[in-house]
C-alpha cells in the first residue's frame, strides 16, 4: 500500500508539473507530456478536478472526429500561500495564489496596533511571535492559505535560527515548527540571502537576463527548474553585509545553516566585515571593505554575476566595490557585477518560489 501511495504522487507530480505552465490541456496530451499511460492520466486528472486543484473548460472544439476531449486547466486559486519577511521591526508580507500571482501584500509594524483582549499566547517570543500573530491574521482572513515561506535576516537551519543581529531571544526559536503548529499547515522558514538568492537567480536565468523571466511556477519539462550557473547576491545594510549564491543552478546550503553570512570574514586583522560595517566603515571605506569580500567569494565559487543591494546607496560605492574587487582577481575570473535589482522583489520571488514547493510537494 505504501509503495502504491509513493506511485501515485510520484505520477500526480507529473501530471501537475505540466499544468503548473497556466494552459488548457486534453488528457491526452498530459500522457504525452508525461509518458504515463492515458487511464492513470484520466484517473488523476479527474481526481484532481473533484479536488478543485484543476478547472473543467469544456470540450475541444477542434478534436478530430469521434467524442471531443475534455480540456482542464490549473485552477490557481485551489490554494494560496503567504510569503513573508522581517527588516527592522516591520514584517512585510504577500499572499499569493497557485500560479505565483500576488492577491494582495501589505506590511505590519511591531507595536502599532495593541494586542486584541483575550489572544491565544503566541508560541514564539519576540520578533517570532509577532510573525506568528501577523501570519495568524492572514490565515483567518484568507481561508485558501495552505503554505507559508518565512524570511529571517540571520543564520537559520531546518527552521530554527542559529544566529542573528537585532533580534533579541530570537535566536534557537524553531521558527518553521513554531508556526507550522499554530497554523496546521507546512511552513518553510530560511535565511533572507538565501531566498534572495534563488529569486534573483530564477529570473536572470542562465545568460545572465538576455533569456526569459521565468515565475515562480515556472517548470520546463518534467518538473526542471528554469536557469543554472553560479551566482551570487550581496546585500549590504544597516545590520551589515550578507550573500546567498546559487550554485549550479542550486540553493547554496551548508551542513548547519551558515553559509553566507560574510559578516564573519576577518579581512582587517582581528576585526572581522560585520564589526567594520556596523561601526559605519569609519576606518575602512566600504568600497574597499565589500570588493574584497567579493573577491573572496570569487576565489571558492567563481560565479558568473555578483548582485548587489546597496541599502542605502552611497555615490561611487558600485564602482569601488569593482575596483577592488578587480585589484585581486584576473580579468578572466571577473564576474559580472549587477547593481540595479530590486532586492524586495528578488526576495518575494525566492519565498514564492518556496511556497509553491511546499503547495504542491
Amino acid at each position: 500500500m505504501a509503495f502504491t501511495n509513493l506511485v501515485r504522487k510520484i505520477n500526480e507530480k507529473s501530471v501537475t508539473a505540466c499544468m503548473r505552465d497556466g494552459k488548457a490541456h486534453t488528457k491526452q496530451e498530459l500522457a504525452g507530456l508525461t509518458g504515463l499511460s492515458f487511464p492513470t492520466v484520466g484517473k488523476l486528472v479527474e481526481e484532481l478536478a473533484d479536488g478543485g486543484m484543476l478547472c473543467r473548460l469544456g470540450t475541444k472544439q477542434d478534436s478530430p472526429g469521434g467524442r471531443r476531449a475534455e480540456v482542464y486547466r490549473l485552477n490557481a486559486d485551489f490554494a494560496h500561500m503567504l510569503l513573508m519577511f522581517m527588516q527592522g521591526d516591520t514584517v512585510f508580507y504577500r499572499i499569493c495564489d497557485a500560479m505565483g500571482a500576488v492577491k494582495s501584500e501589505g506590511h505590519k509594524r511591531r507595536g502599532e496596533e495593541p494586542s486584541k483582549s483575550g489572544d491565544a499566547l503566541p508560541p514564539l517570543a519576540g520578533m517570532g511571535g509577532f510573525l506568528w500573530s501577523c501570519a495568524k491574521e492572514a490565515a483567518a482572513a484568507d481561508g485558501k492559505i495552505s503554505a507559508v515561506s518565512v524570511g529571517i535576516p540571520g543564520s537559520v537551519h531546518n527552521g530554527t535560527v542559529c544566529c542573528i543581529d537585532g533580534y533579541p531571544g530570537m535566536a534557537g526559536q524553531n521558527i518553521a515548527a513554531g508556526l507550522s503548529d499554530a497554523l496546521g499547515m507546512p511552513v518553510a522558514a530560511g535565511n533572507n540571502m538565501s531566498f534572495t538568492a534563488v529569486g534573483m537567480a530564477r529570473k536572470l536565468g542562465r545568460r545572465g537576463g538576455s533569456g526569459s523571466q521565468a515565475e515562480p511556477g515556472e517548470t520546463t519539462g518534467q518538473g526542471k527548474e528554469p536557469g543554472g550557473g553560479t551566482f551570487v547576491c550581496l546585500h549590504l545594510a544597516d545590520t551589515g553585509p550578507g550573500m546567498g549564491a546559487v550554485v549550479n543552478g542550486k540553493a547554496l546550503e551548508g551542513f548547519c545553516g551558515f553559509q553566507g553570512e560574510v559578516g564573519f570574514m576577518p579581512l582587517y586583522g582581528e576585526e572581522n566585515v560585520q564589526k567594520i560595517a556596523l561601526d559605519g566603515f569609519r576606518r575602512v571605506p566600504p568600497g574597499e571593505c565589500l570588493g574584497k569580500t567579493a573577491a573572496c567569494i570569487c576565489t571558492v565559487l567563481n560565479p558568473e554575476q555578483i548582485v548587489c543591494y546597496l541599502e542605502p546607496e552611497s555615490p561611487g560605492l558600485a564602482e569601488e566595490i569593482v575596483r577592488h574587487c578587480g585589484r585581486y582577481l584576473p580579468a578572466y575570473a571577473m564576474p559580472r557585477f549587477v547593481f540595479d535589482r530590486n532586492y524586495r522583489e528578488d526576495y518575494f520571488h525566492g519565498l514564492a518560489v518556496t511556497g509553491l514547493e511546499l503547495i504542491y510537494g
